[in-house]
């Protein structure tokens, strides 16, 4: 059994507890395996048959008696007989009928259920034979080929295949994370029993033939592709086994992940420090951090080695090897632990045993059958604490067992990690990169969140759907160019007249496959390296698949010698190398292992594969991820060094730039020196080009490395000085005089001072020359902290022209998933990590006091802080002040908006950038310069934006928002941008309704101002928003200037809710200074007096007594709530809700004529009850969260005449609809609202029946919002003297159904329009289906909508 589509678990014993397999007739299993045993025990198993006789005599009989029911031989793409699958299998006769009917072959497949590739007895599945020209492909190739061209011509329903070769019987998914990897695979010959059979090396022997031939009945039958009966949602089998896959495969590496950051990190942590010979105490800071890297050293060595042994990658099968095996070493320690016995506390003899273990798959021992492995991994000499260090057997066998056996209820059983993806084991791990080991003072050590972590806890495993999403839209425009590319040349040589072995030759040059090798992609914030190792696997599959495509494009070769990739020679020469050293040195290595999928793999990653990180050990995690997924039996350890680097991708200088502000300042610099970087780039590329299939090869790549960075060293550390420069304060003493001295030239050149670390000419002893030598000091250590990466000295071979200083080029695509982090230090993530008390404060002015107070005690978490805080801010001013990220660093810079600008700096003109980001990239005000840069010029080649319902990360809240956005270089376009919203799964992005296209006029069409994105849900949404716009203004159009207004408001915030903070006061503090009650929620003392603070959860439409506030302490992030108001209090005039805090009547600054105002709710979401929330207010302060709309004109009689209809505009549905377009954060900013399309003043100057418009829509706001007595100046400037008018639920409910008919009608739509805009307010529906039992709003508005149609403004309408 291969593969890697389902877990051995659920293939051993989940599936028997499915319904499906309990379905299954005793009688006709009986009946199937009979069958099966007569088919193979009649066919002899050293047969020479072709495929026309294996597809007779075993392939169709084996088909039949699975139930299928099939028609051989259908064309997929119209090629003819050499690019069709062998047959094509329907569930049952109707389907076959219906498929008989089309009249072509290619809308056959509509109807089938999945396709077979047939080949002769026992063929090799996966390597190609270049002995038979009529099938030189891996077969394997051909079924990757023939998945995508069915899926296709099937319209998706064909995404299922089988390949055979009578023997081996395999299993593939076109919607596999690999298609060429994740595949099941069953030796159906020996579950048969069938005699004479060749050994498997792979293939257990301890198979139960009778329950894996029932899998095969079920899994490989029509029953496994049909609906299940008792599935709620209509799965087929198949689709609910690989559900349960990939539970099986989340839960156990949550587990995993737990216990190894709970408990086994951080007591491995402890025993290192305790008992390292060398160690001395107190602890300092660089003795732990070795111990930190050596722990998390020691435990990737295991996982590695836990992996490849159960993954037959070391020869676990070899009694040779066995004996040392790790499965051996934990085998013991399980049969030691289950006895409850002890193990010993200062015995080494489990950790002697690993570390033979290690030596012998790092340096490879014939005698065992063991190639030489290292690639760095085992290689203790970079790890001097591992190579004096023994732990004892005790701490060693619970770090063992904790890593091969979980609990499930009251045993233990064996984790299999086999069944756990690369990228789920890099998760594992990846959390405890966070972290650092602290000593406590007393000798005791402990992990602890680094000085620099944002959080202490959270998921770093981004969702492998989106991974695939954002790989596919970002690499497939990449290959589809050179698969085009291709087929041209295709064409242009068949017209010449040159000998088709010549032409096929000319061809190579042009091979898609042998292209997509030259293309260079990275991640920028590898982490653990998902993207990179899920990349490998995708290229992997489209290099499998068009060298098989390529073969059948190439119509005019003969059939006697068709087009071959030249990938294929050099597949099968690497493969030749690796058996001929293997069999030379006797080790242990079967061919079977060296399928060309494993090969191209390697190949992809030493060529195409690049990635940085600042953490150094998550540069070695994703190395470690890399080799195990690329592992390639018989060949050492991939060389990564080269491309993956340990830096800070956002810090670094640019050659170019640094070359002018040396110049500029006069300072000496020997161009020369630039000519190393053409000498580095010819070693580098040499290391790209070998395979490193022998341990030689390795060392060599290493030594060229090596070469490489001493040829850089003098450049590099000069550019990291001259950034470090920029990191020091420019008012810094040292800084000013050294710099001064070193750029005079008295010192000797600038480059070869910094090299040198000291003044290489002049007096050494004077002032001059100490001052240099501190300041080279300071730059240095500021150097190796912060991890400054120059990208061009790193990757050389990325740039061409370095060695001029004006280097041209980049990276053909950057992908990935980078920080989310907000830049400035968030103190109440970074103490709740720390010291949860100054985190639950609920003033910023209480933490701050709580901060001061570590301060005046001397608690050293206070420099800490200080120190996370001064870098926070040093690289926000970087960030400004570099000109390297001239359109996001603006305001509160985050981390992931910089990550974006700089990939588009190291793209290249035609690249294409891939990254997750946070959605506000194309919706924040903040980003609109660049998102309009890419959006309105064509560059913007997807947006696909999600909400995290259904917990892409289990973290994050599930109405955070976050997108895919692909763009492209600064010269690459698109015709359309393919975009979609509120998506909770990916295969929604697949939806017709939900994923459209925009242009570049539309982005500059829906958002004038900024060019940001609309949200818009379903097509639909685009459609009824762009007439909108086409029919009324945007409030403030700033596309002229001075601005154009409908509307004569200006925007502003009165109290900012945490930098006031310290003006606020509670009820119990206003008491206990001596403040007492006046009325109006006021508060005096003599003649100061405090007015109450409303803020945006107060408000609803039209109403401003909607919720007071209470707090709930608990709460971390938000420990404001609202307090409801009942309707007794509502109906109350003299209520007035309670707020959280008040303020000085004397910082309060409104026009002095100004008894109420405009406020709107900051706070919403897209996805809340309403939206865009807006009501009248008494004259009172307000925090940033309750913005305010005021007079341009300060007379009152201009603001008392416009001020209800905008209000009433505000708060319509339609205007809300429109405003959930834009808003994708939780802020309703006012550049969002300066761009929502509102109806002119001169349109309510209209009539409809008797009524002028601007007058009834008065009259309604009135009464809406009159309803106490604090408001008795709004009713006073517009004529009404009497009383407030007491809340009625069912008047208002009419009143506000009048006003949402008159806007619909006004924004020019139909009650179809209507209709379908009710629809998107489902928690309306939702509370009115609930007290009502059914959609009353919206029956409401469309029954006053006909009332409007008719010019009725005053009929109340009855609905039933």
């Amino acid at each position: 059994m291969q593969g890697k589509l389902f877990t051995q678990d659920f293939l051993r014993e989940g599936i028997q507890e499915t319904d499906a397999w309990n379905r299954l007739d005793p009688a006709d299993l009986a009946g199937f395996r009979a069958r099966i045993e007569a088919i193979f025990g009649a066919f002899p198993a050293d047969s020479q048959a072709n495929e026309a006789v294996t597809e007779t005599e075993i392939i169709f009989p084996v088909l039949e008696a699975l139930g299928w029911v099939y028609l051989p031989q259908q064309t997929a793409s119209g090629k003819g007989r050499q690019d069709v699958p062998d047959v094509l299998l329907f569930a049952d006769a109707s389907a076959k009928q219906a498929a008989l009917a089309e009249r072509r072959d290619e809308p056959r497949y509509r109807h089938g259920a999945a396709i077979v590739e047939c080949k002769r007895w026992q063929r090799p599945l996966d390597r190609g034979d270049r002995t038979d020209p009529l099938d030189a492909n891996a077969p394997s190739n051909q079924m990757l080929r023939y998945l995508s061209r069915a899926e296709v011509a099937s319209e998706r329903a064909i995404r299922w295949g089988l390949l055979t070769n009578g023997r081996y019987w395999r299993l593939y998914f076109q919607g596999a994370r690999s298609r060429s990897e994740e595949f099941l695979e069953l030796d159906l010959a020996l579950l048969a029993g069938m005699k004479g059979l060749s050994a498997d090396l792979l293939d257990p022997a301890d198979q139960d033939a009778a329950h894996f031939l029932t899998v095969f009945y079920l899994l490989f039958g029509p029953a496994g592709f049909v609906p299940q009966p008792d599935d709620p949602e209509s799965r087929a089998f198949l689709d609910i086994a690989l559900a349960e896959t990939r539970r099986w495969e989340a839960r156990v590496s949550q587990d995993l992940g737990a216990l190894v950051f709970e408990r086994l990190f951080p007591r491995l942590v402890a025993a290192m420090a305790q008992h390292d010979p060398a160690a001395s105490r107190p602890y300092v800071a660089d003795y732990l951090d070795a111990v930190r890297r050596a722990a998390l050293i020691l435990l990737y060595r295991l996982l590695f080695v836990l992996y490849a042994e159960d993954r037959n990658l070391l020869p676990i099968r070899d009694p040779r090897y066995h004996h040392y095996s790790l499965r051996v070493i934990r085998q013991k320690i399980a049969r030691h632990l289950d006895a409850n016995a002890v193990f010993s506390a200062s015995a080494g003899r489990c950790h002697r045993s690993l570390k033979d273990l290690f030596q012998i798959i790092g340096q490879g021992d014939a005698a065992l059958g063991v190639p030489p492995y290292n690639g760095g991994l085992f290689d203790d000499r970079a790890h001097a604490l591992l190579e004096r260090l023994t732990l004892p057997d005790a701490v060693v066998a619970e770090l063992v067992d904790g890593l091969s056996r979980r609990p499930v209820g009251d045993e233990r059983r064996w984790i299999n990690y086999r069944d756990l993806s690369v990228q789920q084991l890099g998760s594992i791990y990846e959390r405890l990169l966070e972290y650092r080991v602290v000593g406590d003072g007393a000798g005791q050590v402990r992990v602890s969140p680094t000085v620099f972590a944002r959080k202490g806890s959270g998921s770093y495993y981004t969702h492998d759907d989106l991974v695939q999403l954002l790989i596919r839209q970002t690499v497939d425009p990449l290959l589809d160019e050179r698969a085009k590319a291709f087929e041209r040349q295709v064409e242009a040589l068949a017209r010449q007249r040159s000998p088709k072995p010549q032409r096929l030759r000319d061809l190579q040059d042009h091979d898609p496959a042998a292209a997509i090798l030259e293309l260079k992609i990275c991640d920028p914030a590898m982490g653990s390296g998902h993207f990179l190792v899920s990349l490998v696997d995708y290229l992997a599959d489209q290099i499998l698949e068009l060298m098989a495509d390529s073969t059948a494009r190439v119509h005019w070769a003969d059939a006697a010698e068709p087009y071959v990739s030249p990938l294929a020679r050099r597949i099968a020469d690497i493969r030749a190398r690796i058996l001929a050293s293997s069999q030379a040195h006797g080790w242990t290595v079967d061919p079977a292992q060296l399928d060309d999928r494993h090969i191209v793999r390697r190949m992809i990653l030493k060529r195409v594969i690049f990635g940085v990180d600042k953490n150094p050990m998550a540069v070695e995690l994703a190395k470690v991820a890399l080799w195990l997924h690329t592992f390639t039996v018989g060949a050492p350890l991939s060389f990564l060094d080269h491309h993956l680097r340990a830096g800070d991708a956002l810090y670094g200088e640019r050659i170019d730039k640094m070359l002018d502000e040396l110049r500029a300042f006069g300072a000496l610099f020997q161009l020369n020196e630039l000519a190393r970087i053409a000498v580095a780039t010819a070693s580098m590329n040499q290391i790209a080009d070998l395979t490193d299939v022998d341990i030689a090869e390795v060392h060599q790549s290493r030594h060229l490395f090596e070469q490489i960075d001493a040829e850089l060293a003098p450049l590099r550390k000069l550019l990291d000085f001259w950034q470090a420069l920029r990191w020091l304060p420019a008012n810094d003493p040292v800084r000013q005089r050294g710099w001064a001295d070193l750029a005079s030239g008295r010192f000797g050149d600038v480059i070869d001072v910094v090299h040198a670390g000291s003044v290489v000419t002049g007096d050494p002893a004077s002032e001059q020359a100490r001052t240099i030598r501190e300041l080279l000091r300071q730059t240095r250590e500021l150097a190796g902290e912060e991890g400054f990466l120059s990208w061009a000295i790193a990757f050389p071979t990325v740039w061409r022209h370095l060695d001029s200083g004006q280097p041209q080029g980049g990276f053909d695509a950057i992908i990935g998933n980078p920080p989310w982090d907000r830049m400035k230090l968030q103190e109440v993530e970074w103490f709740a990590a720390r010291q949860p008390d100054i985190a639950h404060a609920v003033r910023a002015a209480d933490r701050k006091r709580l901060i001061g107070q570590l301060e005046k005690t001397g608690d050293g978490l206070w420099l800490e802080y200080q120190q996370a805080r001064n870098r926070a801010e040093t690289a926000a001013r970087l960030a400004r002040d570099s000109g390297d990220y001239p359109l996001l660093s603006g305001g509160d810079v985050n981390l992931y908006a910089l990550f974006v600008e700089r990939a588009q700096s190291l793209v290249n003109d035609q690249g294409i950038v891939g990254l997750l980001t946070p959605s506000g990239i194309a919706s924040d005000k903040g980003s609109s310069a660049f998102f309009k840069s890419i959006a309105t010029t064509g560059r913007l080649a997807a947006l696909l934006d999600f909400e995290n319902r259904k917990g892409f990360f289990p973290d994050v809240d599930s109405r955070f928002k976050f997108c895919a956005l692909v763009f492209g270089g600064v010269k690459r376009t698109f015709p359309e941008t393919r975009c979609a919203f509120f998506l909770h799964a990916v295969a929604e992005s697949d939806d017709p309704q939900r994923s459209f296209a925009l242009s570049a006029e539309d982005f500059a069409a829906v958002n004038p101002n900024t060019g940001t994105a609309p949200i818009f849900r379903y097509r639909r949404d685009a459609e009824i928003t762009r007439a909108i716009y086409g029919r009324c203004p945007v409030l403030v159009d700033r596309r002229s200037e001075p601005p154009r207004q409908v509307w004569p408001v200006r925007y502003t915030t009165m109290f900012h809710m945490t930098n006031d903070s310290h003006l606020f006061k509670r009820r119990d503090e206003l008491e206990a200074a001596g403040f007492y009650p006046v009325g109006g929620h006021r508060w005096r003392k003599g003649k100061d007096e405090y007015m109450p603070l409303y803020v945006g959860r107060m408000i609803h439409q039209y109403d401003h007594r909607a919720a007071g506030v209470e707090v709930n302490e608990a709460s971390l992030h938000n420990p404001a709530l609202s307090s409801a108001v009942s309707l007794q209090e509502k109906q109350n005039v003299t209520f007035m809700p309670d707020p959280q805090y008040w303020v000085p009547a004397k910082a309060v600054d409104l026009p002095e004529t100004s008894g109420w105002v405009i406020g709107f709710r900051d706070i919403a979401r897209a996805t809340d009850a309403r939206t865009l929330i807006a009501a009248f207010l008494p004259s009172a302060a307000a925090g940033n969260t309750l913005p305010l709309l005021l007079p341009l004109d300060a007379a009152r009689d201009i603001d008392r005449n416009f001020a209800p209809l905008l209000l009433a505009n505000l708060n319509a549905l339609v205007t809300d609809y429109v405003a959930r377009q834009k808003v994708q954060s939780t802020h309703v900013n006012w550049y969002i609202l300066e761009q929502i399309p509102v109806i002119p003043p001169h349109r309510f100057e209209a009539t409809i029946g008797p009524f002028k418009i601007a007058d009834f829509i008065r009259s309604q706001v009135l009464r809406l919002s009159y309803t106490a007595v604090d408001m008795r100046p709004f009713a006073a400037d517009l004529g009404y003297e009497g009383e407030p008018f007491v809340w009625d639920e069912d008047d208002r409910r009419h009143r506000l159904a009048r006003l949402d008919a008159l806007f619909f009608h006004l924004y020019g739509l139909d009650r179809t329009d209507a209709d379908y805009i009710l629809a998107q307010f489902p928690i309306v529906r939702e509370q009115d289906e609930k007290e009502f039992g059914r959609y009353i709003t919206r029956d409401l508005i469309l029954a006053y909508m006909n009332a409007v149609a008719a010019g009725d403004l005053e009929t109340v309408v009855e609905v039933r």
